[in-house]
């Protein structure tokens, strides 16, 4: 009996964590930006203002911190006639979403506000010239970028990425 109970207060920890008991990697599982640092890769299309979609190829780092509460993200996209390179930095903060970026083919910035939970970031875009909504959708190594422009060149943007092993 005693070496009954010893294997399973023993196992108990083991168990506690596979079944999704409150630990440390949990809540940092939780924090919306956990899990996205690294190398991702994939494709997609855009849609001019001008009525022509061209097929896109982009590249994306992601950087995160403050235990999955901010992100530092370099997105990479070119098609036969469009090209852009972002550099955004986000910090969460509850849900509510702050930060800023750039884009230097056009050279032009602004802000960024909106919410985040795991799995799901939808924001507004702002910058002197250019307005979008924005939303990033990520289930496991896969991720759906979702570009619709309330103003400039650009009409929307649906990209499809990758998490590099």
């Amino acid at each position: 009996m005693r070496t009954t109970r010893s294997k399973l207060n023993a196992a108990l920890p083991l168990l506690a964590a596979l079944w999704g008991a409150p630990s440390v990697a949990n809540a940092e599982a939780s924090a919306p930006f956990a899990g996205l640092s690294g190398r991702w890769s994939g494709d997609g299309s855009i849609v001019l203002t001008k009525g022509t979609t061209e097929r896109l190829r982009c590249d994306a780092t992601y950087r995160d911190g403050a235990g999955g509460e901010s992100v530092d993200m370099k997105l990479r996209c070119a098609s036969d006639s469009y090209r852009f390179d972002l550099s955004i930095s986000l910090v969460d903060t509850a849900g509510s979403v702050l930060g800023n970026w750039r884009e230097t083919t056009q050279n032009v910035d602004g802000g960024i506000s909106g919410t985040a939970s795991k799995g799901l970031i939808q924001v507004a875009v702002k910058g002197q010239t250019f307005a979008a909504a924005v939303t990033v959708a990520t289930r496991g190594a896969e991720q759906s970028v979702r570009i619709r422009a309330q103003s400039g060149e650009l009409s929307q943007v649906a990209i499809t990425l990758h998490k590099a092993r």
